[in-house]
């Protein structure tokens, strides 16, 4: 056999050798790729249900306080036009008082009891809202703050 072709046949053998080096490393690769690219599209996957999830949760929150802020407004409406009634009441009965005053000095007792005890009455009554306002504006904002606060561990979760 001649140098010639014995250095094309060791030629061709270490381009054979090349190509199934090559079609190993390509195989491989390709089986790393689809792992690699499965593994991402799952973990893809999983993060956009639990942003769903979050995302249903927030809702729920809103709905939650809004709930909760009707039926606070609720309270306080019923409040107040209870305190309505209830003064104007008051007010025709003390009306009645002092116009059945038989001296000056009954008239001015009358009319300084009245004026007083609307006073305090009315004093009374918008310190019973502002308390009946903070309590709704807590319990409504309660729901969306645990909301927030779950979003701030979410995203400290993601830092690395």
């Amino acid at each position: 056999m001649s140098a010639a072709k014995k250095a094309q046949e060791e030629t061709v053998d270490a381009a054979n050798d090349m190509a199934k080096k090559f079609e190993e490393k390509m195989k491989d690769y390709s089986t790393q790729a689809s792992a690699t690219m499965k593994e991402n599209m799952e973990k893809m996957s999983k993060g956009m249900a639990e942003f769903g999830e979050f995302g249903k949760e927030n809702v729920e929150a809103v709905v939650a306080s809004a709930s909760t802020f009707a039926k606070g407004f609720e309270d306080i409406a019923t409040e107040q036009a209870n305190y309505a009634k209830s003064s104007m009441e008051k007010s025709v009965e003390q009306m009645k008082t002092i116009s059945s005053a038989k001296t000056p000095q009954d008239f001015m007792e009358a009319q300084t009891d009245y004026v007083r005890s609307a006073f305090e009455a009315n004093i009374s009554q918008m310190n019973k809202l502002s308390d009946m306002w903070i309590a709704t504006a807590k319990d409504c904002s309660e729901p969306l703050s645990r909301r927030y606060t779950a979003m701030v561990e979410k995203v400290q979760s993601f830092r690395v």
